[in-house]
């Protein structure tokens, strides 16, 4: 029969119970200027979540994921609008009524939408975790340091 690891021999992960603590990152400054290649849903999109995540993103590492995000909003416009111009049901190949080719591509570009809105803080469980870190880090920055 064998018997555990004494704790000193014990290697791998820390359990919830014992991890340290993790002070939250506060980021102070300004968002990084709207990218120019963005259109109008792109731009808007890239304001609301810097300022949504106000304290929480860091323009040096989650910079090129929020732009992922504005671009695939951008994207899904220019889809709708297509859809919206040529209607929602084209012909098909023989002659029957179909769903617009573009749709499929909307939808897919959703389904990209919905991942990256989980990593940002966009879904209520993300947002309450967001939330709750970016609360903890503007009162973390706004008490006077303890020395």
């Amino acid at each position: 029969m064998s018997r555990a690891k004494s704790p000193s021999q014990r290697t791998g992960n820390l359990s919830g119970a014992a991890s340290p603590e993790v002070a939250p990152v506060v980021h102070e400054g300004r968002a990084p200027r709207v990218p120019a290649h963005l259109k109008t849903s792109g731009r808007e999109v890239w304001r609301a979540v810097w300022q949504a995540g106000a304290g929480a993103y860091s323009p040096d590492t989650d910079r090129n994921i929020i732009l992922r995000y504005a671009e695939l909003h951008d994207r899904r416009a220019d889809f709708l609008a297509l859809i919206d111009a040529e209607g929602l049901s084209v012909v098909g190949s023989t002659g029957q009524p179909a769903v617009h080719p573009a749709m499929r591509y909307v939808e897919s570009t959703e389904r990209e939408l919905r991942a990256i809105e989980t990593a940002i803080g966009f879904t209520p469980e993300a947002r309450m975790r967001l939330g709750i870190v970016a609360a903890e880090a503007r009162r973390v920055a706004a008490s006077p340091a303890d020395f």
